[in-house]
């Protein structure tokens, strides 16, 4: 398991470890002395065996997720128990301060809703209205990717199934 934060070069894709269960816990928001964010909430993680053609549902565990900076504030602003989840991030060590047992934790720099299990609304007026000055500038889109204007896309909202 990867232990030290992620080193990138500026060519290489952001290619992390990956989470996905659903939120088990209420997530709670804290904020460090310094004024960092930082959510924790426990996570379910369903598990089955296939064996010929039959699914055996297996013990649900349990695991703690973190996230700070943006990533918390996300997360404490869109995420609420029996949601489910992806994350993107990594492992790390922790000492669990009620039992002093070592445990893994995952500190999460992306979470986002899984899109399977969540039913979304997707917000694209500010894209329909880019492809539209598209077309009226004569830009033909099946000539190939052209890298958008805006830096960042749109965000989506969701609502939980």
């Amino acid at each position: 398991m990867t232990t030290e934060p992620h080193e990138m070069t500026s060519e290489a894709p952001d290619v992390r470890e990956g989470f996905y269960g659903f939120v088990a816990s209420t997530p709670r928001l804290t904020y460090s002395d310094d004024g960092t964010p930082r959510l924790y909430f426990k996570a379910g993680q369903e598990h089955y065996q296939y064996d010929n053609g039959t699914r055996t549902k297996l013990t649900t565990t349990f695991h703690d997720v973190v996230a700070f900076n943006g990533a918390a504030q996300w997360g404490a602003d869109k995420l609420a128990k029996q949601d489910w989840f992806l994350a993107h991030g990594r492992t790390s060590p922790n000492v669990n301060p009620n039992t002093g047992v070592e445990e893994q934790q995952f500190i999460a720099s992306r979470l986002g809703h899984d899109l399977a299990r969540t039913t979304y609304d997707v917000d694209r007026s500010q894209r329909r209205s880019a492809g539209r000055e598209a077309v009226e500038r004569g830009q033909d889109h099946a000539a190939g990717f052209e890298e958008p204007e805006r830096d960042e896309p749109s965000h989506a909202t969701a609502r939980t199934m």
